[in-house]
């Protein structure tokens, strides 16, 4: 991890990614796959929702990315097992209570909702254009599950050419050996792995 960390605000945005209650909360969707434990442990809500409010009060744009399909998972095309996975346990679907947020990560005034239904946050969405509209080539991550959608946009958003920052007590997945395999592994070669308290620092926030 990178022990001091600089940081330009005004070249920042902050992603939270599929933190909603399918992912990581009791009584979702994946529940049994023991993330909504990982995210206890990680205590991820309270960091990442810390950690937006530090991003909302340096004028930081907050991106609330979420997995949405629409019911029986139409047009969700079904090629690799995650995807299986959403489509047989009836995860993520728009408008009800396993699309939504995890309580303390709502949409505040001024955020955006971006949309997917892949891995990576990049994959068919409008993030990059409004990236791009923003001037915004810094990019804080934050989410589930790390070494799935976490990784996804980090290596993505590294090969377009965006600095990626994964502050690792923001991010959960399974249990801590994934988390262990991506945070110190695959990560550390496409990202700046960090901490929520050490990003807040070095805004400045």
């Amino acid at each position: 991890m990178s022990d001091e960390l600089t940081l330009d605000a005004s070249r920042c945005a902050l992603l939270i990614q599929d933190l909603q209650n399918d992912v990581i909360i009791d009584g979702g969707a994946f529940a049994e796959s023991g993330s909504p434990q990982h995210a206890k442990d990680q205590n991820v809500v309270a960091n990442v929702a810390a950690l937006a409010a530090a991003c909302r009060a340096k004028s930081i744009p907050v991106f609330h990315v979420w997995y949405i399909v629409e019911p029986g998972a139409l047009g969700l095309k079904l090629n690799a097992g995650l995807f299986n996975g959403v489509k047989d346990t009836n995860a993520m679907v728009r408008g009800t209570w396993g699309a939504a947020p995890a309580v303390g990560l709502e949409p505040q005034d001024g955020d955006f909702i971006i949309e997917k239904m892949r891995m990576s946050a990049w994959q068919g969405t409008r993030l990059e254009n409004m990236l791009e509209g923003l001037g915004r080539d810094t990019i804080i991550i934050t989410g589930a599950w790390t070494n799935m959608s976490i990784e996804h946009t980090s290596r993505t958003g590294a090969d377009k050419g965006y600095v990626m920052i994964v502050p690792e007590d923001g991010t959960s997945t399974m249990n801590a050996d994934w988390q262990n395999a991506s945070i110190n592994y695959a990560l550390q070669n496409v990202s700046t792995v960090t901490t929520c308290v050490a990003v807040t620092a070095a805004l400045g926030a």
